[in-house]
């Protein structure tokens, strides 16, 4: 599990300030009883403690210490976020020139709403990281062939299976989700696994049930390439490379990496193109789609990106003629908030492609928020997903 130092200690330095501020005010407000303003003190101790235990079992290499690792951040952040938005809040009471029943008002809706928060947090963790949900599409376009005209595809992603250790539950319910929707054809676009391919094995039985009349398509993640393990060399690295592409091929998965995949119905064909997480830099783009796939800009063949990264569709496009892309990788950074039929998260700060469907003209972009978390077994407002996509012919 990889955390950055500086801005850790950046936003530790931040949060020890906040506390200590807060802390030291609500002593000299005299409002809450001596034993309350104790209580907020060793919750805050308490807290700092399980951060600290938390960097230090990230460094570990086993898993049991990364999965307690990403507990406590989940404890951490469940508390000290909803805590400083409610002391956000409270602190409009210490306005001098605010009325006494004003005041009240605003310290009651702090309190209200730090338990609506702690809701929300434990609702995430419990209960929406196992309520699946199956989101459907229609993708049309002029260049699609006649003969797949209803074409249907399942596309998941993100599985992030070493989260969930040895329990194979949520993943087998998934699975009899996505074989349910009777589709011709299923995508997985990424992050089978956290760091390194052992986590799969207890999902190869579960996951080899996948079944589809032209396959289960794959390609991998950022995870998947294993940059979040300290490994000895750099061929040990290769070797749990190959073995978690071995697994994938056991399970009876097609892994298109930087390689393609064609698929007939009598004289109309579709290429599925699966590339490679990692783009090169801008200026070796068309060079490095020409060499996966010759034909990449060649309008008259209907294509459909896999790629696990959906920032660099505005790059591919640029270069190339890519009638469909699906994409993961975001998670909508498991936290969403709908108000009003407008989605905000701060996956939004990253990249204007975090969620849904995108065009371009006739070419599209489909980002999946995935099925798995990776950091903290969280999500809020951010359902698992897995997407029924219906090709249609535009007329």
């Amino acid at each position: 599990m990889k955390l950055h130092l500086i801005p850790l200690l950046i936003a530790l330095a931040i949060n020890l300030a906040i506390d200590i501020f807060a802390y030291r005010r609500l002593l000299r407000s005299q409002v809450w009883p001596r034993w309350a303003v104790t209580s907020y003190a060793c919750v805050s101790v308490v807290l700092y403690a399980a951060l600290g235990v938390a960097i230090v079992l990230a460094q570990q290499t086993a898993d049991e210490p990364i999965r307690l690792a990403m507990w406590l951040l989940l404890v951490f952040y469940g508390i000290q976020a909803p805590k400083f938005i409610s002391l956000l809040i409270y602190s409009l009471s210490w306005l001098k020139w605010l009325w006494r029943g004003a005041k009240w008002f605003v310290r009651c809706a702090a309190v209200a709403i730090f338990v609506l928060l702690i809701f929300h947090g434990v609702w995430g963790t419990f209960v929406t990281p196992y309520t699946l949900e199956v989101r459907r599409v229609t993708i049309e376009s002029p260049r699609l062939p006649d003969a797949f005209d209803g074409y249907r595809i399942v596309q998941f992603s993100d599985s992030h299976v070493g989260t969930y250790g040895t329990d194979t539950a949520f993943v087998s319910e998934y699975v009899d989700s996505i074989n349910a929707q009777g589709a011709d054809m299923i995508c997985f676009t990424g992050d089978l696994v956290n760091r390194h391919s052992k986590e799969v094995e207890p999902f190869v039985s579960v996951l080899s049930r996948l079944h589809a009349p032209d396959g289960v398509i794959s390609v991998l993640g950022n995870h998947d390439y294993k940059a979040y393990f300290p490994w000895a060399s750099e061929q040990e690295w290769r070797a749990d490379s190959l073995n978690l592409l071995e697994k994938q091929r056991q399970m009876g998965w097609t892994v298109c990496d930087d390689s393609t995949f064609t698929r007939h119905r009598g004289a109309d064909s579709i290429v599925v193109v699966g590339l490679h997480s990692f783009r090169p830099p801008h200026w070796k783009i068309p060079a490095y789609l020409r060499e996966v796939y010759p034909q990449i800009a060649n309008p008259h063949i209907y294509k459909i990106v896999l790629q696990h990264v959906p920032y660099v569709w505005d790059n591919y496009t640029d270069t190339a003629h890519i009638d469909l892309m699906l994409s993961g990788h975001t998670h909508a950074m498991q936290l969403m908030f709908s108000f009003f039929g407008v989605e905000i998260s701060p996956a939004r700060l990253i990249s204007p492609y975090w969620r849904g469907e995108y065009h371009n003209g006739d070419e599209s972009l489909y980002v999946n928020t995935g099925v798995g978390e990776v950091g903290v077994p969280m999500r809020i407002g951010v359902k698992p997903e897995i997407t029924v996509i219906t090709l249609k012919k535009k007329k």
